[in-house]
């Protein structure tokens, strides 16, 4: 079963500023630095990450959900034009204060805030960050009402507590979870989703197909079917950025079938955790219950070591 976020791992066109607007603006605080593995890089294929420096930032409240930024190149990267992980979706306090808070920043409002249904419960703004990456903020205003009952943020912005993901085929993505995980899936739900539409030029009220695989701690993932000119994963070295990887909980004593987790020179043994490709071309790195609080201990005794997850 997934159970939580642990990481999202993003590119960075330029370290020291994407540290400083998310100090700045959201009030996110750094942590642990260090360098991407060689075993990394491979199983997630981007033999180019081996040997990057990152640095970690944490959301001022809320679950401990880190967003670790690794250095790139800038390139013509611009969200939703290709398959994988697409969008972090935060918990916000409000989002119209926020709006204006982040008016002149190097964050780049492109919609909202809205409503995303005639429910009015769900109420977001959509922007891109220093380095084109896709979030989505957002405020629930009745946490009850909503498919996560998970409490409102008590700092302008909280935590990740959705990554959305897109795909050519939404069925198999749900059948993929469906036939691995304990966990509940939802969908197809048709919705409104305004910065998709712009960047295949449909109309501003299509509704895309899309489904939730929600975990047991509050978070969810979003699956998003895309349109067949969506590119695939890993794009093209020019249009490289984003989200590259996710690193989730789970308990592997929970699972229902056995993952195809990815090898690195021929390894085939048995394991608990590591690199698996969902049917996007998305890689997740699932940790197990237990193993992430080692991790951070070793992180912290060391701020330049990488991470034992790694």
């Amino acid at each position: 079963m997934l159970k939580s976020l642990l990481f999202i791992w993003v590119l960075s066109f330029n370290l020291a500023d994407t540290e400083l607007a998310y100090q700045t603006y959201f009030g996110y605080t750094s942590g642990e630095r260090g360098y991407v593995s060689p075993e990394l890089a491979a199983e997630i294929s981007r033999p180019e990450l081996s040997g990057r420096p990152y640095i970690t930032m944490y959301p001022p409240s809320g679950p401990r959900v880190g967003l670790r930024f690794i250095e790139s190149e800038a390139t013509a990267f611009y969200p939703m034009q290709r398959l994988g992980w697409s969008a972090i979706e935060m918990l916000v306090a409000n989002t119209h204060a926020l709006a204006k808070d982040l008016h002149d920043s190097p964050f780049q409002r492109l919609a909202g805030p809205d409503f995303l249904t005639s429910a009015q419960n769900i109420l977001a703004m959509q922007s891109l960050g220093p380095s084109r990456e896709l979030l989505y903020l957002t405020h629930i205003i009745d946490p009850v009402k909503s498919f996560l009952v998970i409490p409102k943020s008590p700092t302008p912005v909280g935590h990740t507590f959705i990554m959305v993901l897109g795909t050519h085929d939404l069925m198999e993505s749900m059948k993929f979870f469906e036939t691995h995980f304990d966990n509940p899936v939802k969908g197809p739900l048709p919705f409104k989703i305004e910065v998709l539409s712009d960047v295949y030029d449909l109309p501003s009220d299509y509704l895309h197909d899309l489904a939730l695989v929600t975990f047991e701690d509050g978070f969810a993932f979003e699956l998003d079917q895309y349109p067949e000119s969506a590119d695939p994963i890993p794009a093209e070295q020019e249009q490289r950025g984003g989200v590259v990887l996710v690193s989730a909980l789970y308990d592997p004593s929970m699972l229902k079938r056995a993952l195809p987790w990815q090898t690195v020179n021929g390894d085939e043994q048995h394991r608990a955790g590591g690199v698996i490709i969902l049917p996007s071309g998305s890689p997740l790195q699932l940790i197990p219950v237990g193993v992430e609080a080692d991790a951070d201990a070793d992180a912290d005794a060391d701020a330049d070591a990488e991470d034992t997850i790694m």
